[in-house]
């Protein structure tokens, strides 16, 4: 039995790459780096923010608060009005949340995570929104998860996980939770396949047909 889906948040359930490209270009602009093409910056997106501008701007410790103060001043003015809905997402979590129990799992801030959701009108299907705390700890997305299970009484038995990064499959793995990888994200289906993803499905239309088959195998 199919007891419950968890999903990503980034790349999954919101496009948020205009949005997170303009803050990590306005705060490596106030620190005094040239900014990057929408090329560069997209496999950054799904880590924690700070293990990804660490490998644009190296380690230094001030230099990567610095940023990140920059980078958070913009995001929390903007992120609402500039993140766009995945295709099909109210629809959609509509129709699953009639039939599964929802939660989220992201590696951004909690705090930023569910003024989105409640701004796309959706933050009301999901059981539990999970995300980091504002701490610079590169908690790992295992970590996230942990606390988004604890909603669904500490167990990972009959749970799926959406993601569209080899994070969100390592760390769902971490649980024994199987991975659905979708392909409108950050990742490839490359990508998503050597991490281990059971399933790959193109976009969030494909997900209630793609569930009804996986419940059918549990």
């Amino acid at each position: 039995m199919l007891r419950g889906v968890l999903f990503d948040l980034d790349g999954v359930l919101v496009d948020s790459l205009a949005s997170i490209a303009a803050c990590f270009n306005h705060a490596l602009q106030a620190i005094g780096h040239p900014p990057l093409p929408l090329a560069s910056l997209r496999p950054l997106i799904g880590p924690p923010l700070e293990e990804s501008v660490k490998s644009v701007i190296g380690d230094e410790p001030q230099l990567l608060a610095r940023f990140i103060s920059h980078y958070r001043e913009r995001y929390a003015a903007t992120a609402v009005h500039e993140t766009r809905p995945a295709e099909g997402l109210g629809e959609v979590l509509a129709e699953l949340a009639a039939r599964h129990d929802l939660a989220v799992a992201t590696s951004k801030p909690e705090v930023f995570a569910r003024p989105i959701l409640a701004a796309l009108g959706v933050a009301q299907h999901f059981r539990a929104i999970c995300g980091r705390s504002l701490a610079l700890d590169s908690e790992p997305k295992a970590a996230v998860i942990a606390r988004a299970l604890q909603s669904f009484a500490g167990r990972a038995e009959g749970l799926v996980m959406v993601g569209d990064r080899h994070h969100d499959v390592a760390g769902a793995a971490t649980h024994g939770i199987p991975t659905i990888g979708v392909l409108h994200g950050m990742g490839t289906a490359e990508e998503l396949r050597a991490a281990g993803a059971r399933w790959l499905a193109p976009d969030l239309r494909a997900l209630p047909g793609l569930l009804r088959e996986i419940e059918a195998e549990l």
